[in-house]
């Protein structure tokens, strides 16, 4: 009897184990199913990781990275279409504040030879390049903004005098490079957009078409939220011309004639100080560089800068007021040179015959004009062999 209990314990005792094992079994199930639902819904939130492994980057990708010198800051890449004998790259690298991207140009070797600067997320954007006026953005962004119904828009239109020039836009989500997790600077749905359109001519009208078949004009509604800022001299009859305040145009330079412009020092006209010490300063931007056998020529993005919306980027001086000019050491003056915009000369050719010769005293200062009014300044130092040019848009009041 006594060996027959021993056995009926040591039977009971081995259920106990038995079930013991199948509840913690059931509770290390249990504990993945919610690791997985959790790390799903992390996933979920997270942005399309690219670069693990390294090996998945593409080509142009890496060309990107590479551009911002390999940095650890999320790299947002909307566009990307043929052009020419490369490739243009709608991207931008994420910094703090308000960020829209730039327009760069890969070629065939991969490596970023041009690229724009400081395109305006409230505006809308183009830069000249190779004989086009290439418009870019994000018309996820554009539309949505003025759009109750949040509807997606299906293609992007610019109307001419002779022709009307559209692009298709698709929903694919941007690549992202660095992401790190749920960035909230990401923008939903962006429709990045790169339009090359032939010739220099300026729409006189640029749509957003939905896909409902609605269509808006985004360049009217920009112009209407920054009438108060618009020129006198673009409020012309001619439509090319008033709709150009629409855009803000950037020229496509070398990451040299940037770093030129921006990385060796202040470049522009230093006038006077308020009461709190601050300065009042115009910071002249780059529009490239030229041989001394065409030191008779103007740039060619002279026109984009003046016909386009330039107010963030405008600074106002006093009558008559003395200004220094300055610029990076090493570098020499060659001349400056003014022009006062106004509604007759925009609607014609401008040509360096048009501007004004300005006369810089012993201390490098000029003084400008005593006539109010926009006017566009122009100033070209040497630099070696070279003629570098710098333009600005300043306000006589």
């Amino acid at each position: 009897m006594r060996q027959k209990a021993l056995s009926i314990a040591m039977l009971n005792l081995t259920l106990v184990i038995i079930l013991i094992v199948f509840l913690c079994n059931a509770c290390t199930e249990s504990s993945i199913e919610q690791n997985v639902a959790s790390s799903e819904e992390e996933s979920a939130g997270a942005l399309p990781e690219r670069n693990v492994p390294q090996a998945k980057r593409t080509p142009l990708e890496e060309a990107i990275l590479h551009h911002y010198e390999n940095t650890s800051d999320p790299i947002f890449i909307y566009e990307q279409i043929p052009f020419e004998d490369g490739t243009l790259v709608l991207a931008e690298k994420l910094m703090d504040g308000e960020h829209y991207p730039d327009l760069h140009f890969i070629d065939a070797s991969n490596e970023v030879i041009y690229q724009t600067r400081g395109s305006d997320c409230w505006t809308l954007n183009y830069t000249q390049f190779r004989g086009y006026n290439i418009y870019f953005g994000l018309a996820g962004i554009e539309t949505r903004r003025y759009s109750g119904d949040q509807i997606s828009a299906s293609r992007v239109e610019a109307l001419f005098s002779d022709r009307t020039v559209s692009i298709i836009l698709g929903d694919k989500e941007a690549i992202y490079i660095n992401p790190a997790g749920k960035d909230i600077r990401a923008f939903e749905h962006p429709q990045g957009y790169i339009m090359p359109v032939e010739g220099r001519d300026m729409p006189e009208d640029y749509l957003s078409v939905f896909k409902n078949g609605e269509k808006k004009s985004i360049s009217k509604i920009q112009i209407e939220r920054n009438l108060d800022n618009m020129p006198e001299y673009l409020k012309s009859k001619k439509a090319e011309i008033y709709n150009s305040f629409a855009f803000t145009f950037s020229p496509m330079l070398t990451t040299e004639e940037w770093e030129k412009g921006y990385g060796e020092g202040e470049i522009g006209l230093e006038g006077k100080t308020d009461h709190r010490g601050s300065h009042n300063f115009l910071y002249l931007r780059p529009a490239g560089h030229m041989g001394f056998e065409d030191s008779f020529l103007l740039p060619q993005d002279i026109k984009p800068i003046y016909l386009s919306n330039n107010y963030v980027r405008t600074a106002v001086f006093s009558a008559a007021e003395t200004v220094l000019v300055k610029y990076p050491e090493g570098r020499k003056m060659l001349d400056c040179r003014i022009l006062r915009l106004t509604g007759e000369k925009v609607e014609k050719e401008i040509g360096q015959d048009s501007f004004v010769l300005i006369e810089t005293n012993e201390e490098g200062q000029v003084v400008l004009p005593k006539g109010k009014g926009y006017y566009l300044f122009l100033l070209r130092i040497v630099e070696g062999k070279e003629i570098q040019t710098y333009t600005g848009m300043l306000v006589i009041k």
